[in-house]
């Protein structure tokens, strides 16, 4: 059985529309026209619309991507529809998937100054992915919920709520105080997800509101008639007298260091805080951030508490990475070294993801890439990595379609 960890869906025409107050429909994100003849959604702080074809259009080969130009009546249903999702689903071999937000349409509202308009926006993704993205196929999508970057006592609201309601577990888009570090005042935060069993989940990497609001009137402040500053660069020869050659920077480039970077980071200050030593029954997800770094990362944080759990009093129970193992799980989506590595990671600890239908996505060829990266993993961890931690660390045991 092969179960996605990390799903999404392209945001449907009418989810603003339908889902937000209307009170803020019209500071919600704006499904306009791309320049090409197709759709894109605008979003607070961006030049130009996202066009639809990356997330509309899976599985078409690197060099027939089309990602501007595409309109709604063209795309997969699938990408959009819960209904539709399971087509998708058989097509790759997938049993299920777990539905996570998409960075963009969230940040939208998890980056504004208005609070308020980010409880609404987080509310109003949650009652979507809820009660109708994943409610049309409720043995095969399961939601996660989205968390606000408005301190503790919303995200703990949100959280029970979401446990209450039937999500599999929630994801962090900040620290839970808001803040740039894992502190104690987010303690009654993590005490709550322990109390309810609910798994923490971080996409990507963590944001703080500090730096979002920033980023946002940086944003704000950009003019098209500058872009090509930020854009490109002239370089000159050493010794040359040539004219400087204009070199293209490719700014929208998706930067493997920076997800890393983010990664590595989160995941040491997890494993050296003592947080799984106050929270012992606390699970917690690194989402789309790869497994092959995990040894590494692994031999790392034991060496910095080994140097300093004196020095600096890092009083744990246990070596730091001992609640790796434990406590943690991390989900990727084709990751050779991570397989070749999972003795060391754990082979309880890894999660395979479709990433579906974003532009990572294998789909539809899962099934056989799968077999060509795992031909040397026994059945035994085959299984578990497809599909069985998944169902461990979210509890699907008994919410999973059979038949």
């Amino acid at each position: 059985m092969m179960i996605s960890a990390d799903s999404h869906f392209l945001d449907p025409p009418h989810i603003w529309s339908r889902w937000l107050p209307a009170r803020y429909h019209d500071r919600a994100p704006k499904l306009v026209e791309d320049g090409d003849g197709g759709q894109g959604w605008l979003f607070a702080g961006a030049r130009r619309p996202e066009p639809i074809g990356l997330a509309g259009l899976p599985g078409r080969p690197a060099d027939d991507l089309r990602p501007s130009g595409v309109r709604f009546d063209e795309i997969r249903p699938g990408t959009y529809d819960g209904g539709a999702r399971m087509i998708d689903q058989d097509e790759d071999g997938v049993s299920a998937e777990v539905i996570f937000p998409t960075a963009r349409p969230l940040g939208h509202f998890l980056d504004d100054p208005d609070r308020d308009l980010v409880v609404a926006g987080v509310d109003a993704y949650n009652r979507f992915v809820l009660e109708e993205f994943c409610a049309a196929a409720p043995g095969r999508l399961f939601p996660v919920a989205q968390l606000p970057t408005t301190g503790v006592d919303h995200c703990m609201r949100v959280l029970r709520d979401a446990a209450n309601q039937g999500f599999v577990a929630a994801v962090l888009p900040s620290w839970p105080t808001g803040g740039d570090h894992l502190d104690a005042e987010s303690a009654p935060f993590w005490a709550c997800a322990e109390e309810l069993e609910m798994p923490i989940c971080i996409h990507v990497g963590l944001r703080s509101r500090e730096e979002r609001l920033l980023w946002r009137e940086l944003n704000d402040q950009q003019k098209d008639d500058v872009a090509e500053s930020r854009d490109t660069v002239r370089l000159h020869g050493y010794g040359s007298d040539a004219p400087p050659a204009r070199l293209e920077f490719h700014h929208r480039s998706p930067n493997f260091g920076f997800s890393l970077g983010r990664g590595a980071s989160v995941f040491s200050d997890l494993l050296l805080s003592g947080l799984f030593d106050a929270y012992p029954r606390l699970r917690v997800g690194l989402i789309e951030m790869w497994v092959g770094w995990i040894p590494r990362g692994l031999e790392a944080v034991d060496d910095i508490w080994q140097r300093n759990r004196y020095l600096r009093q890092i009083p744990l129970q246990r070596p730091p990475s001992s609640y790796w193992h434990s406590n943690m799980a991390g989900s990727f989506i084709d990751d050779r070294m991570g397989v070749r590595a999972r003795d060391v990671i754990g082979t309880t600890n890894m999660m395979w993801s479709t990433d579906y239908p974003h532009f990572g996505t294998l789909w539809p060829r899962s099934r056989a890439l799968v077999d060509d990266a795992f031909a040397d993993v026994s059945q035994e961890d085959r299984a578990a990595i497809l599909g069985g931690n998944c169902i461990d660390f979210f509890r699907l045991a008994d919410r999973l379609a059979t038949g």
